[in-house]
């Protein structure tokens, strides 16, 4: 059975309802547009590079100089050369999730989550001293958002206080800070601040590696980002028009 949690936003005038295992948010029982599923309308073409480098790297780990392969055993080595970019994406988000998890208990309990996942456990454990050492207030975390005016929910990392200046902000376990995270991060604040009125200077991404690395940025840049958030709304909407209009066609077609 899927698990589905219930939301109750804008004061209780609002039912939003949050499946984790398929991400899908519905509000009073019609679905809408999650922030990430928006955001992913936007180019990334350094993931087809970084796909084909995981492809070679694998080829290169296995193919051995002077052996003499078969049909069969070149059909294996290219099918899992070709599968490894999906492997690595699983234990990404797999290794992300732990440390969310982590997190989201730290930040409303000050509690250290005993992970037993060494990248896991580093990343984790560089997020609480970039928090320590900056005194970080947290005041919400996990919060579920939803924009009445642009129709698009979503879940917000967090929203602290740091040094007098309150900041929207996420969790990355990622290779790097990319530009199209601060149009989620834009979209956070834009619904958060269309429901409660809160009060953001700025937002702010916590990269932590699974290398140990950390990387800290803040963006004061919202009207410029959130604009361009909004642009991606409208672009991934009409993409979905495309899909629907190609599936009723399709449907015309198999009914003749």
């Amino acid at each position: 059975m899927t698990k589905t949690e219930t939301f109750k936003l804008y004061k209780g005038t609002i039912t939003l309802k949050f499946e984790p295992e398929r991400h899908i948010y519905t509000i009073d029982g019609k679905k809408t547009e999650g922030v990430t599923g928006v955001c992913g309308v936007i180019a990334k073409p350094a993931l087809m590079y970084w796909a084909v480098n995981q492809a070679i790297a694998r080829l290169q780990k296995t193919l051995k100089p002077g052996k003499a392969y078969d049909e069969l055993e070149i059909k294996k080595l290219l099918e899992n050369a070709k599968q490894i970019h999906r492997a690595k994406t699983t234990e990404a988000g797999d290794i992300g999730t732990l440390v969310h998890n982590a997190v989201e208990v730290y930040a409303k309990t000050g509690k250290i989550t005993r992970l037993f996942n060494l990248k896991a456990k580093t990343s984790f454990a560089k997020f609480v001293e970039w928090a320590k050492k900056h005194n970080v207030e947290f005041i919400e975390n996990e919060r579920k958002i939803y924009s009445k005016k642009y129709g698009y929910a979503g879940t917000m990392d967090f929203y602290c206080k740091i040094s007098g200046k309150f900041f929207v902000g996420d969790t990355k376990t990622s290779s790097g800070i990319y530009d199209e995270m601060w149009l989620q991060t834009s979209a956070y604040q834009q619904a958060y601040q269309e429901e409660t009125g809160a009060k953001v200077d700025g937002q702010i991404i916590v990269r932590v590696g699974k290398d140990g690395s950390i990387q800290v940025k803040e963006s004061y840049d919202y009207e410029k980002n959130v604009v361009a958030f909004n642009g991606a709304l409208l672009l991934y909407r009409r993409m979905q028009e495309f899909k629907d209009i190609q599936k009723r066609e399709a449907a015309v077609k198999g009914g003749e």
